[in-house]
């Protein structure tokens, strides 16, 4: 293992990440907002579109952001010898079902089979949310061991980010199970899916907060 706790790690990959994470809580507030107003009644189908792009870029960002942190953690590591890095399989994941959401949010909002495409959308994002959730997780191991990080302060990350996974699995599973019912057509499609989406942006929110404020100053500091 590679000390880098003298090393000069450049701020800039800190203020990537944090600016991901914080991007993704945001997001995250404004999916669930716009999947409240789709519940009252306000335009439910354009605001369940919307909300449906909305959540796609916030995870496109996080991805990008968890992705960019790992490829400078491993550099440092292999000290500058390993000149191809590979994502870890969560971060991928998010871009991609990122880039998924997206489109499938637009073709829905010109009208294309929304019946059929924001059901397929959430249960996109309910998968995705599987998948990724040990990524965070795994990322943090890997911090704390590239930075000697004392045993109190990885018991401490360990335990708040383990909790966020496992409530981003929950989730992903409800929403998942929303966007199938809407899908099949058992109940009211649109308020499975408008319900979806907002488990879907409770979901992101908490997994952004799992990452910026204390839980990077925690890092920076140690």
């Amino acid at each position: 293992m590679v000390d880098l706790s003298h090393s000069d790690t450049p701020r800039r990959t800190y203020a990537v990440e944090a600016g991901g994470a914080a991007t993704e809580s945001m997001g995250g507030v404004a999916v669930v907002v716009l999947a409240i107003l789709a519940l009252a009644g306000v335009m439910r189908a354009l605001l369940t579109d919307i909300s449906g792009i909305v959540f796609g870029a916030a995870f496109i960002i996080e991805g990008a952001a968890l992705a960019a942190r790992h490829s400078a953690i491993m550099e440092r590591v292999s000290e500058g010898r390993m000149e191809q890095l590979e994502m870890g399989g969560g971060m991928s994941v998010e871009l991609v079902a990122g880039v998924a959401a997206i489109a499938l949010g637009i073709l829905s909002l010109i009208g294309l089979v929304p019946t059929i495409l924001m059901p397929a959308l959430v249960i996109t994002g309910g998968a995705a949310l599987i998948l990724s959730a040990g990524a965070v997780e795994r990322l943090n191991d890997i911090r704390a061991d590239a930075f000697s990080v004392g045993p109190t302060a990885r018991a401490v990350a360990r335990g708040a980010v383990s909790s966020a996974a496992a409530g981003q699995v929950l989730a992903g599973l409800g929403a998942a199970a929303l966007g199938i019912l809407a899908l099949v057509g058992v109940g009211d499609p649109a308020i499975l899916t408008s319900v979806g989406m907002l488990v879907l942006g409770a979901a992101i929110t908490l997994s952004g907060t799992a990452l910026s404020g204390k839980m990077l100053s925690l890092f920076r500091r140690s």
